[in-house]
């Protein structure tokens, strides 16, 4: 081929046209000072979303807030990435990129305690769609062949951004659908989009607008609120005759009998991920691969609640009015610190590794149940099971200087401090008919079931995960 042909191959390696590559962009100074906003922001949208999820009611909301605070965890892990590339020293990675950045998060973080209306305006309609316009701007504006490994980091990010704003404007649209709700959620959208003006937007690319600011909200220090809430659509939230536990385990029953309630135990685990919600809210300062890795196990647990939720829509299950209670994520927020939580999960993540009635286990049930959506289900849950543990050990060990021995001595006692506790301040009362199982379980298989005695719940200890 004449070397003349060779021209209409795509330069650059496809990277971009010739007029882009001669394009005077970012220096590197430059494009390591807004991606270190960048980052921030995404941090702090993680924790913010973490710091409310227990408090939020709505179990849809719950969901969004676990994926997209990993989505953001994501993010905010490879931007660090870049920003070491581009000669920053690892120590600047974890300070403050700019005070005045730092007050919109922390206003943001101020929207009310289970007001999903102020939460999700704050994330959605302010903080998202300004980080997607910063994100968007260092596109145009930085050379993409001298700084394409930022520019290919961005394009994977804003798909993600994309699809969470797109939840959230859905979602803001259901809140206000009435006049007062779409007023109140502007009122709170005008009071962020004036602190973001005062910081000269996300990147910092904007002249810093400081005309006189709304009062703060922040001006106390936020106190996370860890007990769980739930809509008001769901009952039974303090059960704690629910037997699934053990029937699930009970060879003379029924397989499909036992199936269900093995996907009743993955419906139920909406209360782990506020357990982990809850030890983020309330644990600072510690390294940010620490609560990359929680938040990525927050967001796995709250799939395996949404994994029992279209499980039980494919059977045809009016699921919201099942007793799916908060027993475990309310004793824990209520009696333990947040590393003693972390103590409690971890055990309970090894108590499902061991063949004999782990995960393993959990998996040849459903398959042998012949439900194939279910044995699925469980082959993705014991894998991330398994990475759970991992996680758990990883992050404990150093809390123990006798290893995991000691992890478990120590898990020992505090079921026990959660036993006093308990006797000291019971549960709210709060449970449906003892022979609610029974009921559930015959209308779903169409056929009788042995009743549940009180000796099949007996000394029964409520584990989730």
């Amino acid at each position: 081929m004449p070397a003349s042909g060779l021209e209409a191959i795509a330069p650059f390696a496809g990277v971009c046209g010739s007029q882009e590559a001669q394009r005077a962009g970012f220096s590197v100074a430059e494009a390591s000072r807004r991606l270190r906003r960048l980052a921030f922001v995404k941090q702090q949208l993680a924790l913010l979303a973490a710091k409310h999820l227990s408090s939020t009611p709505e179990w849809e909301v719950k969901s969004a807030l676990a994926l997209h605070a990993w989505y953001d965890a994501e993010h905010a892990s490879g931007l660090r990435a870049r920003i070491l590339e581009l000669r920053e020293p690892e120590g600047r990675l974890d300070e403050v990129a700019d005070a005045r950045l730092a007050e919109v998060l922390e206003e943001a973080q101020a929207s009310g305690c289970g007001d999903t209306l102020e939460l999700l305006t704050a994330i959605y309609g302010v903080l998202r769609p300004a980080l997607l316009l910063a994100m968007q701007r260092y596109q145009r504006e930085t050379n993409p062949l001298a700084d394409q490994p930022t520019c290919r980091l961005l394009k994977l990010i804003l798909v993600e951004e994309r699809e969470a704003i797109a939840w959230g404007e859905q979602a803001l649209c259901v809140l206000q659908k009435s006049s007062k709700g779409s007023e109140l959620s502007e009122h709170w959208a005008a009071h962020l989009r004036a602190y973001l003006a005062a910081a000269g937007g996300i990147d910092g690319a904007a002249e810093p607008q400081r005309a006189s600011l709304p009062p703060r909200r922040a001006e106390q220090p936020f106190i996370p609120e860890v007990l769980p809430r739930r809509a008001p659509r769901f009952r039974g939230l303090f059960d704690t005759s629910t037997p699934a536990d053990t029937i699930y385990l009970d060879d003379s029953r029924p397989i499909q009998e036992r199936n269900l309630a093995l996907l009743f135990k993955r419906l139920r685990e909406m209360d782990v991920p506020e357990v982990i919600a809850g030890i983020l809210a309330q644990t600072p300062e510690k390294p940010w691969p620490y609560y990359a890795e929680m938040l990525r196990q927050m967001w796995d647990e709250a799939r395996h609640s949404l994994i029992g939720q279209a499980a039980f829509e494919a059977h045809g299950v009016e699921w919201t009015r099942l007793p799916i209670n908060v027993s475990f994520s309310w004793k824990l927020a209520k009696f333990c610190t947040p590393l003693e939580r972390h103590v409690l999960l971890y055990a309970i993540e090894q108590s499902l590794m061991p063949a004999r009635r782990g995960k393993r286990y959990e998996w040849e049930l459903a398959r042998a149940s012949g439900d194939a959506l279910s044995t699925m289900f469980h082959d993705y849950d014991w894998a991330d099971e398994v990475l759970h543990a991992s996680i758990g050990r990883n992050l404990l060990r150093p809390e123990f200087e006798g290893g995991l021995e000691e992890l478990r001595r120590t898990a020992d006692r505090l079921w026990e401090k959660v036993a006093q506790g308990l006797e000291r301040e019971p549960m709210p009362q709060d449970s449906p008919p003892p022979d609610w199982w029974q009921r559930f379980a015959e209308s779903v298989l169409g056929r009788p079931v042995p009743p549940v005695s009180e000796t099949d719940v007996k000394d029964w200890r409520p584990l989730s995960a």
